[in-house]
């Protein structure tokens, strides 16, 4: 059935941002405006009056005073960690990997990656994210594959996922073989699947031996699969990359030609000229996470000289554990603060650049934007209506400031994505959140115990440590 005999939906803004590119034939910012949806595209983009008139059987939904965008794209996160919101800030990277990371690894099962997937998936769609690019990071189970929960619990929920498995075989009690089977077990899971495909995750080239990347970069380019990596995400990470291959990381992926496969790389902090030349050569995107960065105190990614050279950046949240909210309107909100922190300019990322990073700019940076981040005609139906009745958006004088330095989730009315709707009036439509929530308190209990984490956690009721009380 073609879009033409599909029943339609008219999707009415008093501001339709469309993030269309130059010479797309949609104006960026439409007064006014409608999408028009059928199946799962988009149809029509333009004036509401005349679409209004041009399809006058479609069901009406938005509003004068809503704003329209694109679905967000959420460029990085980590369903792994789901069950592990609010813990352990008090470390930067290499001590929460230590502290936090590393216990959990090997008690991740299928059943914590399901619950914790719906858990995190519920606040991305609430904060307007209809694609995710995830890489879960664990150990294998020897017991079966993680992974097709996380295509369950996205199937279920209705969020588009670009899944990654990124684990490492460095210093650990296996091989790479069962990293192999995860890949396989997610991909033929996420060919099955309406909402989500499948990318090859690497955790890090520190966790992964010579030998294990060179299988995966064959796994990568051979195989015709795009590729999930955290690159220089802090110092420690160049100095210690340098002093193994003589190469930075991104120069030695470069040299070893997993760059031959489309690469997303997250955080990207520490980048010489060098290393952003070599990823603007490679068309490998960027994906910026502004909140966990700081959190973290991994620093500030140099968007503005990534963009300077054509490297395609987008916005991600992070993990549940890292960032620790799955709100991407903070995320997206937070990019623009520290870039004006960081060069001491209110110049240095306008509203408009971090929406463009938040929706298009994720899309190429992933290379999907033939199919995703903008609302133009022939595109996938991923559309978000902002409530304009709220008092949050009562006076809009720039629609970019108001989405992007204003609202939040309370804000977020309506997610389409592929054409159906997610959430609807302010919550999503699959799911009970409640009962989401109470489903994963008990498993994330059982996890902490598993790990050990109860020195870092008053989860399970244990006092915490004497220096670390509120």
């Amino acid at each position: 059935m073609d879009a033409a005999s599909q029943s339609k939906t008219l999707i009415r803004g008093g501001w339709v941002l469309t993030s269309a590119p130059a010479g797309s034939g949609v104006a960026a910012a439409i007064r006014d405006g409608a999408v028009v949806i059928a199946g799962d595209r988009i149809v029509a983009v333009g004036d509401y009056q005349a679409l209004r008139a041009q399809h006058p059987g479609a069901a009406e939904r938005g509003g004068q005073f809503d704003i329209v965008a694109p679905g967000f794209v959420n460029a990085h996160g980590h369903f792994s960690e789901g069950l592990i919101t609010g813990i352990a800030s008090q470390y930067t990277l290499w001590e929460w990997l230590h502290n936090l990371i590393t216990p959990v690894n090997p008690t991740m099962d299928r059943e914590k990656a399901y619950h914790g997937t719906l858990l995190q998936a519920v606040q991305l769609l609430r904060s307007g994210v209809t694609t995710a690019n995830d890489m879960f990071c664990s150990d294998p189970d020897p017991s079966g594959p993680i992974t097709p929960g996380v295509v369950a619990a996205l199937d279920e929920i209705g969020l588009r996922g670009v899944l990654s498995f990124g684990s490492g075989d460095a210093d650990r009690d296996f091989e790479m073989s069962p990293i192999i089977d995860e890949w396989d077990a997610l991909r033929e899971s996420a060919a099955a699947s309406r909402y989500s495909t499948f990318r090859v995750g690497i955790a890090a080239l520190g966790r992964t031996t010579p030998a294990s990347f060179a299988q995966a970069v064959e796994y990568a380019a051979g195989g015709g699969h795009g590729v999930h990596i955290h690159l220089h995400e802090v110092r420690e990470e160049v100095t210690a990359t340098m002093q193994s291959t003589g190469r930075t990381a991104i120069a030695h992926c470069a040299h070893e030609g997993l760059f031959d496969a489309p690469t997303l790389a997250a955080h990207c902090v520490w980048v010489d000229r060098s290393d952003r030349e070599i990823l603007a050569a490679h068309g490998v995107g960027v994906a910026h996470n502004p909140v966990a960065n700081a959190i973290l105190a991994s620093g500030v990614a140099p968007v503005a000289e990534l963009r300077a050279l054509g490297v395609d950046v987008g916005i991600g949240v992070d993990g549940a554990a890292s960032n620790d909210a799955q709100d991407f309107l903070q995320a997206m909100k937070t990019a623009p603060l520290l870039a004006r922190i960081r060069d001491l300019q209110a110049t240095a990322m306008s509203a408009r650049e971090a929406f463009e990073l938040a929706t298009i700019g994720g899309a190429r940076a992933l290379r999907m934007q033939d199919s995703i981040g903008s609302l133009e005609p022939g595109k996938k139906a991923d559309v978000v209506v902002f409530d304009g009745e709220s008092p949050t958006l009562a006076v809009v004088h720039d629609p970019y400031q108001a989405l992007v330095f204003v609202a939040g989730p309370r804000e977020v009315k309506d997610v389409w994505v592929d054409g159906k709707q997610s959430v609807a009036d302010f919550d999503v439509t699959r799911v009970d959140p409640r009962e989401v929530s109470a489903r994963a308190r008990p498993i994330a209990a059982r996890l902490v115990a598993e790990a050990g984490l109860e020195r870092l956690s008053a989860f399970t009721g244990a006092p915490l440590a004497a220096t670390e009380q509120p």
